[in-house]
């Protein structure tokens, strides 16, 4: 990884959910559970940074079977924890694992029809975004769907989110390069405590050929 400063480490995150992190709100981010709605996902499916799985809950809610695959093991933990609080037919089609969700390709479950990707891009310089669009275009089948949202500013700290911009989007995710756009536009993103939101960017990106 290219900036060690800026960029947070597996031990920072399984540091942060041993109490409740501001971005983990018990629920979905609503604004992606409302694109799903606008540009419904299909499975399987994997969710990239899952944290505790609130969004791999959503997903297997809706039918589709979900992998959730997160470094940080404290939050993966507690995410097979409230696996087992749900519905026999819901918790059948979700599966957790503490691993690299960087390289979705490597993944023996890939080729995915959805990846989701909830306050993950945004914690990466612009080489490993780079690296990530390149190893999602392996890991996407034709026809399938990135669906991401993050803080659309630079935090002012260390180890803090990474601007997304809807700009950034249209110029990584080109025609030429096999990807559709479906939306890009501003959004929120939700937290817990006094400041319940800030401004994001969200966007549904298709696969459109696969090398």
């Amino acid at each position: 990884m290219s900036d060690p400063v800026t960029e947070p480490s597996s031990g920072f995150f399984s540091a942060a959910y041993r109490q409740k992190p501001p971005w983990d709100i018990g629920e979905a981010q609503p604004a992606l559970t409302a694109l799903f709605d606008e540009y419904p996902p299909a499975g399987p499916a994997l969710d990239a940074g899952c944290g505790t799985g609130t969004l791999v809950f959503a997903l297997a809610q809706r039918g589709l079977t979900v992998l959730g695959v997160d470094t940080a093991s404290t939050a993966i933990n507690q995410a097979v924890d409230a696996a087992k609080l749900l519905p026999p037919a819901v918790a059948e089609r979700v599966e957790f694992r503490a691993g690299d969700a960087l390289h979705p390709s490597q993944l023996d479950a890939a080729p995915f029809a959805t990846i989701a990707d909830c306050g993950f891009l945004h914690l990466f310089g612009q080489p490993e975004r780079d690296q990530y669009a390149l190893d999602m275009a392996k890991a996407l089948a034709p026809g399938g769907r990135y669906y991401v949202l993050g803080f659309a500013f630079d935090a002012p700290m260390a180890a803090m989110p990474l601007r997304v911009g809807e700009d950034e989007l249209r110029a990584r995710f080109t025609p030429e390069r096999g990807w559709k756009i479906l939306a890009a536009r501003p959004s929120q993103f939700a937290l817990s405590g006094p400041r319940r939101t800030v401004p994001a960017t969200i966007a549904c990106i298709e696969r459109i050929t696969h090398p």
